[in-house]
């Protein structure tokens, strides 16, 4: 359905509330309807020069409906600050902070390179994502420990620089997707799953590892110490060094490991597309009376 059929189809239609999954403009030519949208993140203004020469029009877009909106859903108190620190003028009493909750179900199932030890990454590798760095993190760390793996869940095939940059590890790097069942054994079978990533608005990995008992090593910025609190090891994501020693003190600590197995699993029960539901219900219910 185009734009055009899509506001039809709104103002032929009596509705409470109207809330879009993406930054359409289109949405404020409606006719009746509170707006409520969610922000999932401020990378696109926080990343702005990566993100203005492939897609211009999201920035003022979102802006547009941010100011538009009767209320807003950030999915982290960090992502509510930064917008309130990138609009300050944005009424901050109109946003809720509502955490997502986690889909993926932990299982016993197959690791992806059996017999073998790995970390895991998970996800896409480009720009902020830092996957350049976690590279240069591990290699001292291969290394030392010759049998030693790194598997990376998702994201797309390596790249030719990538694989460049594997150096004399180029076997020892694997990649595939994978389905839901697939990479919850991922996770269960991994020594460590690091997430080096230099921002996210909330970062569902954390969640799948904690639910998983797979020990996290991340990123000490954005929404990472919020979401994952004492159930992390942190690293600065612009210090390789500091990347090194921490992923190989967990994969170095049996009793670090399971510690952290052990707060994860209890830092996941925070989280619920239940209670996230009930938050929503009540943004909504909030909406209607502005």
């Amino acid at each position: 359905m185009n734009k055009r059929n899509s506001l039809t189809l709104m103002n032929n239609n009596n509705y409470d509330i109207i809330h879009p999954t993406y930054y359409d403009n289109y949405i404020l030519k409606r006719k009746h309807g509170k707006l409520v949208i969610t922000v999932h993140d401020m990378i696109h203004e926080r990343y702005a020069d990566t993100y203005m020469g492939r897609d211009k029009i999201t920035i003022p877009s979102k802006k547009r409906l941010l100011y538009a909106a009767d209320a807003i859903i950030a999915i982290s108190e960090s992502t509510k600050q930064d917008m309130l620190y990138i609009y300050p003028d944005l009424n901050a009493d109109k946003i809720r902070v509502i955490y997502h909750g986690v889909s993926l179900q932990n299982n016993s199932g197959e690791s992806p390179l059996p017999g073998q030890d790995y970390i895991l990454f998970v996800g896409q590798r480009g720009g902020y994502k830092n996957f350049s760095r976690f590279v240069k993190a591990v290699t001292p760390i291969l290394e030392s420990y010759k049998d030693l793996q790194v598997f990376c869940a998702g994201g797309g095939a390596f790249t030719n620089s990538e694989i460049d940059s594997f150096g004399q590890n180029k076997s020892r790097f694997h990649q595939s997707g994978l389905n839901d069942n697939s990479l919850a054994g991922a996770y269960n079978n991994a020594l460590c799953f690091v997430f080096p990533s230099e921002y996210e608005g909330f970062g569902i990995p954390l969640l799948e590892s904690f639910t998983c008992n797979c020990p996290v090593v991340c990123s000490d910025s954005s929404s990472f110490p919020e979401v994952a609190q004492n159930a992390a090891e942190y690293f600065n994501p612009l210090d390789v060094d500091d990347m090194t020693h921490k992923i190989l003190r967990v994969i170095q600590d049996k009793n670090l490991q399971e510690s952290l197995k052990s707060k994860g699993t209890e830092r996941a029960k925070f989280f619920s597309w239940d209670k996230a539901a009930r938050e929503t219900l009540d943004c909504y219910k909030f909406a209607k009376e502005v």
